[in-house]
């Protein structure tokens, strides 16, 4: 029998309100059975089905689907099951002719595609169950979950990790481009196997090492970094824009022995690996197709005690903050994100951003280091340990997702420069809000929306508004307010609550706040404060003026 593993990762103890807002179309909200696919949530409701059925401690938002972690150890997933993200099975009845309907219509539910709600949506994907633990080893403890666009990830406190869904894969092959689906090397190295190549439930991922201690996940669209407790950090995902920062072997390590070892092959884009040159992390963040990795403080040299950012991916607007002179460019055909469809500017390897290294951008005004990172597709929003939030990048449709505002605190809307003609320095810094009097301690960013919490707990949002992601309301008898164009505060529903967590996804958020305890009018915490049952009913409940269907 082996010996039992270290435990270094523990679980946050602490359930949590949930609160959503936004579109429901891919049953992302958790709202329960009988909702539709253009259910829109005005403005911030509590879960029911989060807050008082689940003890929530943990939320991870990807853009149609998330998970959550509970007090009891339990996993929840909800929302689209797209290449089996949720790790469980929603299709359940078969029809006898290789067909299978959602339990849903197996339930009787009206199912009418002309309905101006839209169709109804399966009960069982939004819903918030269980994902499938038959390949779970039985006492495993998980401490973290995150998703990407299609897959996710769980977290133990012995540092492993297990995995579900698929990877997205763009590849090229005879002048023509194709779309892969896939999760570990055994999906593209044997594709006789089926087009569907997914992980419908949980399987352990691999590591180079038998035990890699892994401290924290983080993940971008379709890639994943993993930082182990001795300052490493692995990737595995998509190879497309150099977004995992390896150097991979030229021979392909196909195997006929290894024929149905998922991990067959080590040497894959789909199995973990080392990224190159880095040493010493204590944090890492994902963009979409952006990475970051924050190194401890530096013990000797002129720079001691200076906390480093090092950077890679996609920087066709300077998403990594590096300028564009230092991305060249790499050939990716047909990919959506590129912005004329068949190149983007790449930063491959990790490098280092001055910006984000705690060196600061003037002489009289150093930096400190980096508390936390948030990455959307074209910009990035960053929190420094002394609450001062910077923002770069360009985000072309919806600029005032940055929230870049000036001295009288109006919204600035990024511009090119001539020839671009970039610095050192992002396109925009210093994301401040009313200058220096709001300091800032959590940060979410969607598709094109944005969240950040000040450090009295306060949520302000910014950016589209257009399915209420950000809950503003319309005001009666008028179109409903589609951009937010500066931070804003949300008010009345958060009045005095310690806000534990923010999350954004692509047209929805995700708020928690601790239960049971308050802010009192000097900013001190207030605990096991009873909340009362008119409050809960008038403002924490759903409610008809809450919630609109037929909504755009």
């Amino acid at each position: 029998m082996p010996p039992p593993q270290e435990i270094i990762n523990r679980a946050p103890r602490e359930a949590m309100d949930v609160f959503i807002m936004g579109a429901n179309d891919k049953g992302q909200l958790c709202m329960g059975p009988g909702y539709r696919e253009r259910t829109i949530v005005q403005k911030p409701a509590r879960n029911p089905y989060l807050s008082e059925d689940h003890q929530t401690v943990a939320i991870a938002v990807g853009n149609n689907h998330c998970l959550a972690l509970t007090a009891d150890n339990r996993v929840l997933s909800w929302g689209s099951n797209t290449h089996g993200a949720l790790g469980r099975t929603t299709r359940l009845w078969p029809l006898g002719d290789g067909r299978w309907v959602p339990w849903s219509r197996v339930e009787g539910e009206d199912d009418n595609p002309n309905s101006p709600e839209g169709r109804r949506i399966d009960s069982i994907l939004q819903t918030p169950r269980h994902i499938n633990p038959i390949a779970i080893e039985r006492g495993t403890v998980f401490t973290q979950v995150a998703v990407t666009d299609h897959a996710s990830f769980a977290l133990t406190e012995t540092g492993e990790v297990y995995g579900w869904g698929a990877f997205e894969y763009n590849g090229g092959e005879n002048d023509a481009v194709h779309r892969f689906y896939a999760f570990h090397p055994y999906h593209m190295e044997w594709p006789e196997q089926g087009q569907l190549r997914n992980q419908p439930s949980p399987l352990k991922i691999r590591f180079p090492t038998d035990n890699p201690q892994i401290v924290q996940i983080a993940c971008g669209s379709n890639h994943v970094l993993a930082l182990s407790k001795s300052g490493l950090v692995y990737s595995w995902g998509t190879p497309d824009m150099n977004l995992l920062g390896r150097r991979f072997l030229n021979r392909r390590l196909r195997n006929p022995r290894h024929r149905h070892d998922p991990y067959g092959n080590m040497n894959h884009h789909f199995a973990p690996g080392v990224v190159a040159n880095l040493v010493n992390i204590r944090y890492v963040a994902c963009g979409a197709n952006f990475s970051f990795a924050v190194t401890k403080p530096l013990t000797r040299g002129n720079r001691k005690g200076t906390q480093l950012c090092y950077v890679w991916g996609q920087n066709d607007d300077m998403q990594t903050t590096l300028p564009l002179s230092k991305a060249p460019f790499m050939e990716t055909p047909g990919h959506p994100d590129a912005p004329d469809g068949t190149r983007m500017r790449v930063v491959p390897y990790p490098t280092e951003a001055p910006w984000l290294s705690g060196i600061g951008h003037a002489d009289d005004e150093p930096e400190p280091a980096i508390k936390a990172i948030s990455g959307a597709l074209r910009y990035g929003l960053a929190i420094r340990r002394n609450g001062w939030g910077e923002a770069w990048g360009n985000e072309h449709k919806m600029p005032n997702a940055m929230g870049v505002v000036n001295q009288d605190n109006e919204p600035l809307i990024p511009a090119i420069p001539p020839g671009n003609d970039f610095t050192q320095a992002p396109q925009f810094a210093g994301w401040h809000y009313f200058h220096d009097n709001c300091r800032w301690d959590q940060v979410a960013t969607g598709r094109q929306h944005s969240l950040a919490v000040d450090q009295d707990g306060k949520v302000y949002v910014w950016g589209s508004n257009a399915q209420n992601q950000c809950g503003v309301p319309r005001p009666t008898g008028y179109p409903n307010i589609d951009v937010i164009d500066r931070p804003t505060l949300l008010e009345n529903f958060i009045e005095g609550r310690i806000t534990l967590f923010v999350g954004a996804g692509a047209k929805y958020s995700v708020f928690g706040f601790a239960k049971g305890r308050f802010r009192n009018e000097d900013g001190g915490n207030v605990d096991d404060v009873e909340v009362p049952a008119d409050f809960r009913r008038s403002i924490l409940d759903f409610n008809d003026d809450d919630v609109e269907v037929g909504g755009d």
